[in-house]
């Protein structure tokens, strides 16, 4: 991927990655300076994402974070029933701290713990677009 001109959209969702990484690759992602749309295969006219019940861990979590900092068209996430866990829910909380689009946000069951909320009540103090 560093050396690759080409690839914009790809979906390594629901593999082994361990969190390191899945930060290997944001950062191969970010340093593509806006070439890699996705790291989660979603489409950029994408406005509802529904990954409910997918079984997604934190690795998962820290990719699709990276697609809510270079989305603009998702309002809708569910997440609901997945294993993200604290890791996930501070790499969340730092996409909504600069994500302007999503509206509705639900981690319903993700086994997040008092940092991950206290991460995500950060994050919902300065993003002024989720609402539910």
């Amino acid at each position: 991927l560093r050396v690759n001109a080409t690839v914009t959209v790809i979906n390594v969702l629901k593999n082994e990655l361990t969190e390191e990484g899945a930060q290997k690759l944001v950062e191969v992602a970010e340093s593509k300076h806006n070439q890699i749309k996705t790291l989660c295969g979603i489409a950029d006219d994408t406005t509802a994402v529904d990954f409910g019940g997918w079984g997604l861990g934190p690795a998962d979590a820290i990719l699709l974070a990276f697609d809510l900092r270079v989305n603009a068209t998702v309002t809708s996430l569910n997440l609901r029933l997945n294993r993200i866990g604290n890791v996930g829910a501070e790499a969340l909380a730092g996409a909504l701290r600069v994500n302007a689009t999503v509206t509705s946000l639900n981690l319903w069951g993700n086994y997040i713990g008092a940092v991950g909320a206290e991460a995500l009540a950060g994050a919902l103090s300065v993003n002024a677009t989720v609402t539910s």
